[in-house]
């Protein structure tokens, strides 16, 4: 499961961002991104697994 919540890092258009805020609208989900302006759907972010883990950054999507 990926949780969204703010503070949360993932990768977005190759640079690593970090969740303000959750808007809930009646077209879904979208996620605003902390210090800029995007707004984005959910799987627009790739997770980033989590510090201490064995696991590599998920690669990018195409």
């Amino acid at each position: 499961m990926i949780l969204y919540k703010p503070g949360t890092p993932f990768i977005y258009k190759g640079r690593r961002v970090t969740v303000d805020y959750i808007i809930i609208r009646r077209t879904g989900l979208w996620i605003r991104l902390a210090h800029s302006e995007d707004v984005c759907r959910p799987e627009d972010l790739t997770p980033i697994a989590p510090q201490g883990s064995n696991l590599a950054e998920s690669a990018g999507r195409t």
